[in-house]
């Protein structure tokens, strides 16, 4: 089964059928209203599965897209620049 670590918040699994896109989850239990003083408020991470694809590339497609989603790039150029940065860090995992 795959284990593959894309990003610091991506990652690839798989269950046989289909390949699984894992997202990071931050959770700091101190922030939720029903937490209580005397409990365990250690933050901790954990992965929680996002979405589903037939194939790695298209895995891979769905995080480009999230990235340029949530991107704070202030302009067209710079865009660009981070897709241009991604694809080639991909590339890079590939070699």
């Amino acid at each position: 089964m795959l284990n593959i670590q894309v990003t610091d918040d991506y990652k690839l699994t798989s269950d046989g059928m289909q390949i699984i896109v894992q997202r990071r989850h931050v959770i700091d239990p101190s922030l939720a209203p029903a937490h209580k003083r005397n409990k365990n408020a250690e933050i901790r991470e954990e992965w929680k599965t996002w979405k589903y694809c037939g194939k790695v590339e298209q895995a891979i497609d769905l995080i480009l897209k999230q990235k340029i989603m949530e991107s704070n790039a202030a302009s067209l150029k710079e865009l660009i620049q981070e897709i241009k940065d991604f694809e080639e860090y991909v590339k890079n995992l590939l070699h």
